[in-house]
């Protein structure tokens, strides 16, 4: 017959442990002391382990502690009901505690023996000292890297930046070194974090912004050429632009090393100038007869008026034909005045895009005439080339005109070993890619010695007599194409009846490259 729940804590029938002890004082103390001792520590480990988990959250498995508190108050519990059941025989209550014991200790042990390898995978101490020593190590050497990147950063003398890119895209400065602070006259605390568009003028914001924008999308270095208006002045600076990625690919910072070259540019800008004004110098002979033919032309006509008017002899329609001749010739004089002075001026203009078979025709009309005097003429082909180059207009005629230069002393020097010679042909085209426009100059002057042509664009090298070539016109030439992007060669031809001759070949990109690339190309 099943027992009642007021039956199974009926403690009638039964006597106090202390019986058993026969009540003796000595025993009984003994174990009241043993027991009450023993369940006090029970009772505090369970709260140092909750404090040390509730504390230290980070500890690994820390659900087991409290699992180990639970087992422990159980057990301490146990040990105060034996004290109790000294002298009130609740046994049946003291059993289920230890029932409750029981399976509180089962399921600890069953969680232990299952968290044993991981818990055996957890370093040691010793384990954790020398990770934390090499870890320790770790942040010293990154710390000195650190420290020597920086002494490199603010002690180069090259001028460097470092540009975050957003999320959103926008571009914010992270720092710039003092070289970059004293070039510019811009304050690096200022610009610190600072967005480009608000740290910098509208003007200089929307000229550097598209590079940084190039370099982010393209996702490669960048490097190019550009003119500010900054707090210390209007500077050109050669900029190179490098993206550094984040484990996605992504660009999330853009290196920057800018070079100062304003009197560099100043300098070359001399060295043109000059080359123009030595041009100029060779052509004044040519120019001076080609103005005097129209002179001539109307101070003829212009007299023959004055002496028919004289004699009452000047019918309106000769004085008619006389007046429109001399319109004419100023016209033609007007013109020639004109692009002397446009070639002679001073190209402070920036790089633009512009058509290059227009600068041939100039270079052409410039000195046909003069050519012509001495026999030697000028065969244009017909054009075929519709791409537009980046540039300036007066520079690049400025090297057609030095090499119809060049070509007009070879063929007089020919001619002077008694060798028939007196042709100088020029070629425009786009090239079969579609990206290129190739200029071809040839002239029938006997080439130039094997020996000899590889060192034609080298400064100072010539070929003439002294007195008659400085050596920097080729060498300018080769300048300013490399400027525009673009390569010159040379090369001896074969043009058939037993002459022969030198072809140079200007070949210009209708899109302005990088200077990778342009250097890889004139490899």
């Amino acid at each position: 017959m099943a027992l009642g729940f007021d039956e199974l804590l009926d403690t009638g029938g039964f006597v106090p442990h202390g019986v058993c002890l026969l009540w003796r004082p000595d025993i009984l103390m003994l174990h009241v002391g043993s027991d009450i001792l023993i369940g006090l520590s029970y009772f505090s480990i369970p709260v140092a382990l909750t404090y040390f988990v509730l504390r230290r959250r980070d500890v690994a498995f820390g659900w087991v502690a409290l699992l180990f508190a639970l087992f422990i108050i159980a057990c301490g519990t146990t040990h105060f009901l034996s004290v109790w059941t000294l002298w009130t025989p609740d046994y049946v209550l003291e059993g289920l505690v230890k029932l409750i014991t029981a399976f509180a200790s089962l399921g600890t042990a069953a969680a232990l023996w299952w968290l044993m390898p991981r818990l055996l995978a957890l370093p040691s101490p010793r384990e954790l000292e020398a990770s934390n020593r090499a870890l320790a190590q770790e942040v010293a050497t990154r710390r000195e890297m650190e420290n020597r990147y920086s002494s490199f950063f603010n002690n180069l003398a090259e001028a460097l930046f470092i540009v975050r890119v957003e999320p959103d895209g926008d571009f914010a400065f992270e720092a710039i070194n003092p070289a970059l602070a004293r070039a510019t006259g811009l304050d690096p605390e200022r610009l610190r974090g600072q967005h480009v568009r608000d740290a910098l003028g509208p003007e200089v914001a929307n000229a550097i912004i598209p590079r940084y924008s190039l370099c982010r999308d393209r996702g490669e270095s960048v490097d190019y050429e550009e003119t500010l208006d900054l707090p210390v002045g209007q500077r050109v600076f050669h900029t190179v632009l490098v993206p550094v990625k984040d484990a996605a690919g992504r660009v999330v910072r853009i290196l920057g090393s800018g070079r100062d070259v304003t009197e560099r540019k100043r300098l070359q800008e001399e060295v043109i100038q000059t080359s123009k004004m030595v041009t100029l110098g060779t052509l004044a002979a040519g120019m001076a007869h080609e103005m005097s033919q129209p002179l001539n032309v109307i101070r003829l006509w212009t007299e023959n008026t004055l002496t028919r008017l004289q004699e009452n002899l000047l019918d309106p329609a000769r004085a008619e034909r006389a007046l429109k001749l001399v319109i004419e010739q100023t016209d033609r004089m007007a013109k020639l005045i004109d692009h002397v002075r446009t070639f002679g001026r001073r190209d402070g203009g920036g790089m633009q895009a512009f058509q290059p078979a227009n600068c041939i025709q100039s270079a052409v009309e410039l000195v046909r005439h003069q050519y012509g005097m001495e026999d030697i003429e000028i065969i244009e082909s017909a054009t075929s080339a519709q791409l537009p180059v980046t540039g300036r207009p007066l520079e690049l005629e400025q090297v057609i005109l030095n090499l119809f230069s060049n070509a007009r002393d070879a063929i007089v020097a020919l001619r002077a070993t008694g060798a028939a010679a007196g042709r100088i042909m020029v070629a425009i085209s786009d090239d079969r890619s579609g990206h290129n426009v190739v200029i071809q100059v040839t002239d029938d002057g006997g080439g130039i010695a094997p020996a000899v042509l590889p060192h034609i664009f080298d400064p100072f090298f010539t070929t003439k007599e002294v007195g008659k070539g400085s050596g920097l016109g080729l060498s300018i030439g080769y300048g300013i194409i490399d400027g525009m992007g673009g390569r010159v060669d040379a090369c001896n031809v074969e043009l058939g009846g037993g002459r022969r001759g030198v072809r140079f070949t200007i070949t210009l990109p209708s899109q302005p490259v990088s200077s990778a690339d342009r250097e890889f190309s004139h490899a």
